[in-house]
């Protein structure tokens, strides 16, 4: 009983800090808001969370896994490219942060501040292992140093898009192409074959039924991430 309370009182915190955060930003959304927006005292907050990037932490973990979800509901093929995952996943977040100014305050707070930037790399590494995302590539160390590179690279590439005109798909492309090049030293083709199949799983999808899972990702029956 007492885990159960447990764990919906960290859903209860978690909903209500990512909506602060959709509203007014990160800096602007102080503990003792979070606390209040949650019916608790700080103190009781901050035996479940006793800094702000936790939360933040914690946030991205579970926007990231429910995008993937999303992503994997569009992947059709029957063998499946990691890094066609890795283009679509891309496309998808830099979508969503492009037209919805809440969730862009929370994707730019985990692409551009260097603590949310390492807890992110951390968590997607760990995500990596869990789900064997690329346990049929041997040079695996090498493909988690492209992952980190290319969180930072396109966190840059997100926050100056209007400078360079860059769509979601152009960011997607030029990430996935250079973690393949640079890091698996993949040929042209296969290149080509992995963003082509990409751009299908973005034609595919639904915008919209992926916002809806994101304002309901922690609504009472969804597994929470942390």
């Amino acid at each position: 009983m007492a885990r159960r309370k447990n764990i919906q009182r960290r859903r209860e915190i978690l909903n209500n800090t990512f909506r602060l955060i959709r509203a007014n930003g990160f800096d602007h959304v102080s503990l003792q808001m979070i606390a209040e927006n949650s019916g608790i005292s700080k103190s009781l907050l901050q035996s479940y969370y006793p800094h702000k990037a936790r939360l933040m932490t914690d946030i991205v973990r579970n926007l990231f896994n429910t995008m993937w979800d999303q992503v994997e509901q569009n992947y059709h093929a029957v063998k499946k490219n990691p890094f066609t995952r890795v283009d679509a996943m891309i496309f998808t977040i830099a979508t969503l942060g492009m037209t919805d100014k809440g969730l862009d305050r929370v994707i730019a707070e985990a692409f551009t501040d260097q603590t949310s930037l390492d807890n992110w790399s951390r968590m997607l590494d760990e995500w990596m292992k869990s789900h064997e995302a690329f346990s049929e590539y041997s040079n695996y160390q090498e493909i988690r140093t492209g992952i980190a590179f290319i969180v930072t690279g396109v966190g840059r590439l997100y926050r100056d898009r209007d400078k360079h005109g860059l769509g979601a798909e152009q960011m997607a492309d030029y990430a996935t192409s250079s973690l393949m090049y640079s890091f698996l030293h993949a040929d042209p083709a296969e290149i080509a074959a992995v963003l082509e199949e990409g751009h299908g799983i973005i034609d595919d999808s639904n915008i919209g039924e992926v916002h809806h899972a994101i304002d309901t990702m922690f609504d009472e029956g969804k597994v929470i991430y942390s």
